[in-house]
């Protein structure tokens, strides 16, 4: 067999090949040295650019039969470089078939980084759209399928370590309570099993591999300046990578999903952890509101420094989502409550809306659709929807476990 492509000789096309392999290596996560290797927006549009020489150059060898003896006597170059004891297992299924493929190899090896973070993803993102044509749709299968699956486990790491930390606790708080009997009133507390079901579906809306896809989309999405992510075409893009279940960009509750998400990104592992660990107290659903109510008069904008540091990015998301909610506020409740409750800090004026709404719930005003089917001539809510929002914001906003 004889090399027979005159663009590039076979020595140099293996020495560039072979220093392809270095990059890739470095692409998976680490140097040679053991040190994470890192990865900004620059770096990657380089990688990628040397996945599309290779894909160029199998592309004009493959599209003649006059280059076939080239094609075997390349694979025959790699598979001697594959025997080398010291050739990586994780590229052994390098060939010219794969380099005809180069960009994708390349996102392969980025996207399976087992250090890969939020800021590394970004510049994976960023290098991909200015890379141009075709590498979007390369992107979107591999980075929706790496980041669930990364944020997956890691989100389902810390909760097991703090279950474990404190099952022990919990279990003798659920025999205590379960000695426990309620004084007979017309308005009981919140049974123990009902704040358990509640307290295990926000957990598991938290955890959910569908939430923890948004959650990154959403990181993506509002690292970017206002005026870029709220233009619709950036959120039909994100989403597309992200969840794979939406098919049209005109669902508002789910635009507005990723808004409230977007406001707690930051803080996902302690939102986590406060869901977790917080106890079962002996409380009426009208003393919850009670306490909401207290919360409310004390809201000023002074009280801003006693919550959670929110950065400009958040504040800006709560205005923007505040104004197109504010003449449909209804939207809110299609939303999980616990989002809901977690994202809304007490002294956004979105806080004080939401409140309202369950407050026309509450005192039973007619001109309100009703949430929930308790029968109207009830006092006391007990295990409804409308019972679950307000426990959502007594949980978050009065035991803080935000």
């Amino acid at each position: 067999m004889v090399w027979n492509y005159p663009e590039i000789s076979k020595e140099d096309f293996i020495k560039l090949l072979k220093g392809f392999v270095d990059l890739l290596i470095l692409a998976s996560g680490f140097q040679s040295s053991g040190v994470p290797a890192h990865w900004d927006s620059e770096n990657c549009k380089k990688a990628l650019q040397w996945g599309l020489f290779f894909e160029n150059v199998l592309r004009s060898i493959k599209s003649s039969d006059t280059f076939g003896e080239s094609v075997r006597e390349l694979d025959e170059a790699i598979s001697e470089i594959k025997t080398n004891p010291l050739f990586p297992k994780g590229l052994e299924n390098l060939s010219s078939d794969t380099l005809s493929n180069g960009r994708e190899f390349v996102l392969e090896h980025l996207m399976n980084n087992s250090t890969l973070k939020d800021k590394q993803l970004r510049a994976i993102l960023v290098a991909a759209v200015e890379s141009g044509d075709g590498i979007r749709e390369i992107i979107d299968g591999k980075l929706c399928k790496r980041q669930s699956v990364v944020s997956c486990v890691s989100a389902l790491e810390t909760g097991l370590n703090i279950l474990s930390k404190h099952i022990e606790p919990k279990e003798l708080l659920h025999r205590e309570d379960n000695n426990t009997t309620f004084l007979s009133s017309e308005k009981q507390p919140i049974e123990l099993l009902t704040w358990n079901i509640w307290q295990s579906k926000a957990i598991s809306y938290f955890l959910s591999k569908r939430t923890l896809r948004l959650v990154s989309g959403a990181s993506l999405i509002f690292s970017s300046p206002k005026a870029q992510y709220i233009h619709i075409g950036l959120f039909c893009y994100v989403r597309k990578v992200v969840t794979l279940t939406w098919n049209t960009c005109g669902d508002i509750a789910e635009e507005q999903e990723l808004l409230l998400l977007g406001c707690v990104s930051s803080r996902w592992t302690h939102l986590i952890e406060g869901i977790m660990l917080v106890s079962y107290k002996s409380v009426t659903v009208s003393e919850q509101y009670e306490e909401l109510c207290k919360l409310l008069l004390q809201r000023s904008k002074s009280l801003k420094q006693n919550e959670i540091a929110l950065n400009s990015k958040v504040e800006e998301i709560l205005e923007y989502l505040t104004e197109i909610l504010e003449s449909r506020l209804h939207h809110l409740w299609k939303l999980p409550s616990a989002l809901t409750a977690a994202a809304i800090p007490s002294w956004s004026p979105l806080f004080g809306l939401y409140f309202g709404e369950i407050e026309k719930q509450l005192k039973l005003d007619h001109s309100t659709t009703r949430c929930c089917s308790c029968d109207k001539d009830l006092n006391e809510h007990k295990d409804c929807e409308l019972a679950e929002r307000v426990w959502s914001l007594y949980v978050f906003h009065i035991c803080k476990c935000h």
